[in-house]
């Protein structure tokens, strides 16, 4: 099998795991990554060639723990399902995730942001992303029925992980919402 039979029956496996397109687009980039630094048939990978390219990857590229995670879920899908290959996972150790708090923007910078906003589609994304906590993902994918103006929330279906949940409304983003319909794409 090539390395690029290969990489299509990775996608196949995510697939038939039901896994979420993006987690998909990067298990694939960082798959075929992995195989181009090694410079071999997938088939002929070991655990000393993963864990010479995470080492690359913490000390050369300065990629941080989290993307270097990523990269090894890949590696470990790639090897665990899709070449069936038992490895030793303990030669292959996961980084501890950073405990610290993201920067967020103040509410001064927020709503300067969102007052410097001109077009009103993009104003509203931003009132749905900032105050809503929606993802982009989520704000691409919602409808008018997700809207609730009774109650001031909104049903985010298939989310993170594909789970419903329900997030707050403003008013004025409900506001903004109704003055701009073609902010859904449904």
């Amino acid at each position: 099998m090539t390395n690029q039979q290969l990489i299509y029956r990775m996608r196949v496996d995510m697939r038939l795991r039901g896994m979420a397109e993006n987690t998909q687009d990067s298990y694939l980039r960082y798959a075929r990554k992995f195989i181009e630094f090694c410079g071999k048939p997938a088939q002929d990978l070991d655990e000393l060639d993963a864990r010479r390219y995470l080492l690359y990857l913490l000390h050369e590229t300065k990629l941080d723990n989290s993307s270097i995670n990523v990269v090894n879920g890949a590696i470990r899908f790639l090897f665990a399902v899709t070449l069936n290959r038992t490895m030793n996972y303990l030669q292959m150790p996961r980084f501890k995730k950073c405990k610290t708090l993201p920067d967020l923007l103040s509410r001064e910078e927020a709503q300067a942001l969102i007052a410097a906003c001109v077009n009103l589609k993009h104003k509203c994304w931003l009132l749905l992303g900032y105050g809503s906590g929606l993802r982009i993902s989520e704000i691409a994918a919602l409808r008018v029925q997700d809207i609730d103006s009774q109650s001031m929330r909104i049903f985010v279906k298939d989310g993170k992980c594909g789970k419903d949940r329900y997030t707050l409304l403003s008013a004025e983003c409900l506001n903004a919402l109704r003055d701009c319909p073609q902010a859904f794409h449904h």
